[in-house]
């Protein structure tokens, strides 16, 4: 099996940035352990502190869906949306 990528760039609010970091500090410790998640890789621009890129290895895209799915039930979709400027902007990918 040879999994699927999800790639996903957040913008934030300037005066939010720092609060997403430890959203996504966090995100780096938990997510690996979710069903169906192989790891994250997180970024941060080195022209702009306000937008972060995740790349996350998956078993299956409905592995992702799923963690999305719950994601969302938990409130916890809600916690980075208020920290964003603009909607995330996200894709399933396959390496060459």
């Amino acid at each position: 099996m040879t999994g699927t990528t999800f790639i996903i760039t957040f913008t934030t609010r300037p005066e939010a940035a720092s609060g997403l970091r430890a959203i996504l500090n966090g995100v780096k410790r938990d997510l690996p352990s979710v069903a169906g998640c192989r790891g994250v890789n997180i970024f941060c621009a080195s022209d702009d502190p306000a937008v972060f890129t995740l790349v996350e290895q998956w078993d299956s895209e409905q592995a992702h869906k799923a963690h999305i799915g719950t994601l969302a039930a938990s409130g916890g979709w809600d916690a980075i949306a208020a920290c964003l400027r603009e909607p995330p902007s996200g894709r399933y990918a396959s390496e060459l």
